[in-house]
């Protein structure tokens, strides 16, 4: 079998380059190239990564995550696509253990790994995330506690795909690849686009990638991306409304329930922006544009309404 590794990149070069060198550090010949997809500011040289196959492609304006993602997967051959954010690195465990995973059950069209943080290994980003009770949002298993030998090297259920996941062609041929109107956030809408095809989408936390960002302790730590990248902030707050009403397309007081539930992370990021971001006035402003696109457009991109089922919110066995 064959993998691409796929890394959507923005001004984060020397994490960028961190990535890539866990990658080469950790190599395979089951990978058949690393294709970035960069849409920085800044320019990049990759001295020293020539040995990963790599392909670097350099647009000429910023088209963010989902887009990017597309762009890479639609560019390799591979059977699988292995998606991982610029943020994260690997260990020798990382690509080995996921590919073992799907590789066994034609039925699995995506799998994830577990997450840690890069600067304190024995702290959990994230197991798995399923859904919340009625869909409103995700259980972050495991999120900043310590690392739980109960719930590792398991499968465990999953309704969104963060920071890095292994993907079957097949079943990215099957969707379509990322739905691009979810300009940040389509991992979520991936995962249920895939199950409504007959895909299982699981975690399985014997494979583990490391995300390089704050771990908890000062205040705004929960908020980086956004303190350092405004304009991203319109569109993760954007997506994630439409997201949840085409989760819950008809439903009455929606548009209530939803503002409530938003504030639960809008409020702690607008403290975070104003204390330590960088673009402070961009970064509110982003997160005004946000919420009132997210509220007036209340039937989303057109997303489809997805079905909530046992298998989402409960763990294998």
């Amino acid at each position: 079998m064959s993998v691409t590794v796929v890394v959507p990149t923005h001004n984060r070069y020397q994490k960028l380059r961190n990535l890539l060198a866990s990658i080469k550090e950790n190599w395979s010949e089951e990978i058949a190239s690393v294709i970035v997809v960069d849409d920085s500011d800044i320019k990049s040289t990759f001295d020293g990564f020539e040995g990963i196959r790599l392909l670097h492609i350099k647009l000429g304006s910023r088209v963010f995550i989902s887009k990017a993602k597309n762009m890479g997967w639609k560019t390799s051959r591979s059977e699988y696509v292995y998606f991982i954010d610029d943020d994260n690195v690997i260990n020798e465990r990382t690509l080995p253990a996921t590919i073992e995973a799907i590789k066994g059950a034609d039925v699995i069209g995506a799998i994830m790994p577990a997450v840690f943080y890069k600067s304190r290994p024995g702290l959990v980003w994230v197991y798995a995330t399923p859904f919340l009770n009625r869909r409103l949002g995700l259980n972050l298993v495991g999120r900043n506690l310590p690392r739980d030998p109960s719930l590792e090297n398991r499968l465990l259920r999953t309704d969104a795909l963060p920071n890095a996941s292994l993907v079957r062609r097949k079943a990215l041929e099957d969707v379509n690849g990322f739905d691009e109107r979810l300009v940040v956030n389509s991992s979520l809408d991936l995962t249920q686009r895939l199950k409504a095809k007959g895909w299982r989408v699981l975690a399985y936390t014997g494979a583990q990638t490391f995300h390089d960002v704050e771990a908890p302790g000062r205040v705004g730590w929960w908020a980086a991306h956004g303190s350092v990248d405004p304009e991203r902030v319109r569109f993760e707050l954007r997506d994630w409304f439409f997201i949840m009403k085409g989760l819950h397309r008809g439903e009455g007081l929606l548009n209530i329930r939803l503002v409530i539930q938003s504030l639960r992370f809008v409020l702690p990021n607008l403290l975070a922006y104003l204390i330590r971001g960088k673009f402070r006035k961009r970064s509110l402003n982003s997160v005004l544009v946000g919420y009132l696109e997210g509220i007036r457009n209340s039937q989303g991109p057109g997303l489809g309404r997805h079905r909530l089922s046992e298998e989402a919110v409960t763990p294998l066995d």
